[in-house]
């Protein structure tokens, strides 16, 4: 991949924009954020007189910046456009990150641009979510994968539940696990409360069921440890049986805990 071919600078720029221009019109007030796109890790460590080790972005919450190193969100990049083991749902498919799926829109474009885009979106959205839920990698990675199927506007497909679904079942597997990433059941709470909402409730899905706005709101208040709890239990009941038989039963359990959170 070249940044030439890709044009990944104009990307990260334009996901920035997009964002802060998409939580605007849903109410949610952002300013005075900036970001910084570095060619390279060693080339942060010059400016920055650091030995920082290899990352992609980071938030510094002192200076309200974003840092976004173009040569390891490249290392990214490459490996999925190379993955010959892509997902591919009508007219959908899927990139990975922290095991969970991340559908994308395949229209006209170029698959490998999608790619890329696809792949700078989340990292981007990810650390504007520190800056408006903290510092957690549970709620900035709900609020992640939140804001990139709601920005991308995913749920007038109906193939995306489809892969919401196979989420469903890989979160299944990775809250059994004796220490879960935080990020990873970040990913998984909003994929299980995108299926709720958009999939379960919401009939003509030409305008989302879930309030953005409200729901940031609320995962700005929840610490990371109980929010891997809250995903465990709201996963456990979409996967088993007692679920189908009674929505109601999963939504006052959810709804109960939430309000022990935040009241």
């Amino acid at each position: 991949m070249s940044d030439n071919k890709f044009n990944l600078t104009i990307f990260i720029k334009n996901s920035f924009k997009e964002t802060i221009e998409y939580l605007k019109k849903n109410n949610i007030q952002i300013g005075g954020l900036l970001l910084r796109i570095i060619g390279s890790l060693e080339e942060y460590k010059q400016i920055y007189k650091t030995n920082a080790k290899s990352r992609l972005a980071w938030y510094n919450s002192g200076k309200r910046e974003i840092y976004i190193i173009k040569s390891e969100l490249e290392k990214d990049i490459n490996k999925d456009v190379n993955n010959p083991n892509k997902i591919f749902i009508g007219n959908l498919f899927a990139v990975t990150s922290n095991g969970i799926l991340y559908p994308i829109y395949k229209n006209d474009d170029d698959i490998e641009k999608l790619i890329a885009k696809a792949i700078v979106d989340p990292i981007v959205i990810h650390e504007i979510g520190h800056d408006i839920v903290g510092a957690g990698n549970w709620k900035a990675t709900a609020f992640e994968y939140l804001v990139y199927f709601y920005k991308n506007e995913l749920y007038r497909y109906p193939k995306v539940y489809e892969i919401i679904e196979e989420n469903i079942k890989r979160c299944e597997r990775f809250i059994r696990e004796k220490d879960p990433n935080p990020s990873t059941l970040g990913a998984c709470f909003a994929n299980d409360l995108i299926y709720i909402h958009e999939n379960l409730l919401n009939k003509d899905k030409q305008s989302p069921k879930l309030n953005i706005k409200d729901t940031i709101e609320k995962i700005k208040f929840i610490p990371d440890e109980d929010g891997m709890d809250i995903t465990k239990i709201l996963n456990t009941l979409l996967i088993t049986k007692d679920y189908y038989i009674d929505i109601n039963r999963m939504f006052n359990a959810l709804t109960k805990v939430l309000m022990l959170l935040h009241p």
